[in-house]
């Protein structure tokens, strides 16, 4: 048997009905994805912060606006590539003290960060290291000391004998050793020539000769050690040896006396050094009972090669 409603439950389910079939059920509307950025091929040569924001915007195809004193003396660093306008702009001021912000309606302004933002964390500490003394440095009116410093050289030289003695040529060969930047102590030999003098004492006029070799040992001075052509002169005693003689019946084999020098050296490298001198020394050996002066001037053209010293010497000569 049917159930009977009453009128308030028939009048509910007639509206109820005359709902469902007027205003039917819609699903929820489903939200829309943001938009992806646009990206766009950025070419920005690197180039004053005011131009470089002014190239951004015209690439960027939109607006910027920036006051111009915090930017006045910023460099911006270039920026090429397919980026966003965001990621471009953020390239260009990345290592200032500036920010972007973007208004409503869609203008980006360019400002100083906040003070208290700029405040850069202090940096780490360093390891701790133990702490070595630093020489103390020469006192004044001191001359520091550059040993280990020595050069050897070699070359030729022509030597003009005084009064009728002959002139002639020789080879040399040197050593020096750097007591200071610009003081040395030389040793230098030449080979053996011959000369050929008057014979003293004789009736009438001949001709006697000798081999004669000499050795010098001197004490140089430079006057500019630091520099690409550096003069000298010095002073020493010398050595003189003569042998194998002819035409006479007695000679001094050996004698010592003066001898003074002087030259240019032109550096070449830190290591060869072109040398030009000249020098004369006092040779008067004794022939026959009499004295032979010889008394050479001595030219001398050679090369010297600087070794044993340290970096800092080779850097100065």
């Amino acid at each position: 048997m049917p159930t009977v409603r009453g009128s308030g439950e028939c009048a509910a389910l007639a509206v109820a009905l005359v709902s469902a079939t007027f205003w039917p059920t819609h699903a929820p509307a489903q939200t829309p994805a943001p938009a992806r950025p646009e990206v766009r091929v950025f070419d920005i040569p690197a180039q004053p912060m005011a131009a470089a924001l002014n190239a951004w915007a015209v690439q960027a195809n939109t607006q910027v606006f920036v006051d111009p004193g915090p930017v006045a003396h910023l460099m911006a660093p270039a920026v090429k590539g397919a980026l966003t306008p965001r990621q471009a702009l953020r390239a260009l001021l990345a290592g200032s003290a500036l920010q972007v912000t973007q208004g409503t309606d869609g203008v980006f302004v360019i400002k100083p960060r906040p003070a208290a933002a700029r405040i850069a964390p202090p940096p780490p500490e360093p390891p701790q290291a133990v702490a070595v003394p630093a020489p103390a440095p020469p006192a004044p009116g001191t001359v520091r000391a550059r040993l280990g410093a020595w050069r050897v050289g070699l070359g030729g030289a022509y030597a003009q004998d005084a009064g009728t003695a002959s002139d002639g040529a020789m080879a040399w060969v040197a050593g020096e050793y750097f007591l200071t930047d610009g003081l040395a102590a030389a040793l230098a030999a030449s080979t053996p020539r011959t000369h050929s003098f008057d014979v003293p004492g004789a009736a009438a006029r001949a001709r006697a000769s000798a081999r004669v070799q000499s050795t010098a040992l001197t004490l140089k001075f430079y006057f500019a050690p630091q520099g690409r052509v550096d003069p000298y002169v010095g002073a020493g005693l010398a050595l003189t040896s003569l042998y194998d003689a002819q035409g006479v019946t007695s000679v001094q084999h050996r004698s010592s006396a003066a001898t003074v020098t002087g030259g240019l050296d032109v550096r070449l490298s830190p290591q060869w050094t072109l040398n030009t001198g000249i020098s004369w020394t006092q040779v008067r050996p004794d022939a026959n009972g009499a004295p032979v002066r010889l008394d050479p001037v001595q030219f001398s053209l050679g090369f010297l090669y600087r070794f044993g010293a340290s970096g800092d010497i080779l850097h100065r000569r």
